[in-house]
C-alpha cells in the first residue's frame, strides 16, 4: 500500500550522483562530523536522507548557490555552539542542516509559510510519506541502536 508518491529524494542516487553529493558535503562545515557507517553517508531516519535530498535538488535546480546553503549551515552550527551546554540539544548535523535548509527556503521565498506549514503536517500525517522498504533495501535496521538506518554507499 502506498503511502504517497516517491519523490527524487527518497530514491537510492546513482554513482555519479553520489559522488557529486559527497563533492558537495566535503564543502560544508564541519563535514568530518557527518554520520557515516563504513565511510558511506549514514542515515538513522528517513526524514536526514530526505533533508539531504531536497536540499541538494534545490540547489541543481538552481534555487540557490551552494555557498549560500553553507552560509546557513555555519550559522545555525554557529547559534548551537553559542548556546550554553546546559541548554543546548544533542548535536545532530542533520537536524542543523533541516534547519539551515528551512531558513533558506524562507529567505528565497520558494514556499509560503502557509504552505511550508501544510506540506510539514502532510508529512508528519502520513499523507506524504512514500514508502520505504524494511530489512535490507534502502531502508534497514541499524543492529547497535535499532534505529532505521540508510547509508549511501560508491
Amino acid at each position: 500500500m502506498s503511502r504517497g508518491p516517491r519523490t527524487v529524494a527518497d530514491r537510492l542516487p546513482g554513482t555519479a550522483e553520489r559522488r557529486h553529493i559527497e563533492r558537495l558535503i566535503r564543502e560544508l562545515p564541519e563535514a568530518g562530523a557527518i554520520p557515516r557507517t563504513e565511510g558511506e553517508l549514514s542515515f538513522r531516519e528517513p526524514w536526514e536522507v530526505r533533508a539531504l535530498g531536497i536540499v541538494v535538488g534545490l540547489h541543481e535546480q538552481g534555487h540557490f548557490a551552494w555557498p549560500e546553503f553553507q552560509a546557513e549551515l555555519i550559522a545555525v552550527i554557529g547559534e548551537w555552539e553559542a548556546t550554553a551546554a546546559e541548554e543546548r540539544p544533542d548535536w545532530s548535523y542533520y537536524a542543523f542542516w533541516q534547519q539551515a535548509a528551512e531558513r533558506l527556503i524562507a529567505k528565497k521565498s520558494l514556499v509560503s509559510s502557509s504552505e511550508f506549514d501544510q506540506r510539514a503536517e502532510e508529512f508528519l500525517s502520513g499523507k506524504r510519506t512514500p514508502p520505504h522498504t524494511h530489512g535490507g533495501g534502502l531502508l534497514s535496521r541499524d543492529p547497535g541502536g535499532g534505529a532505521a538506518t540508510e547509508t549511501i554507499e560508491h
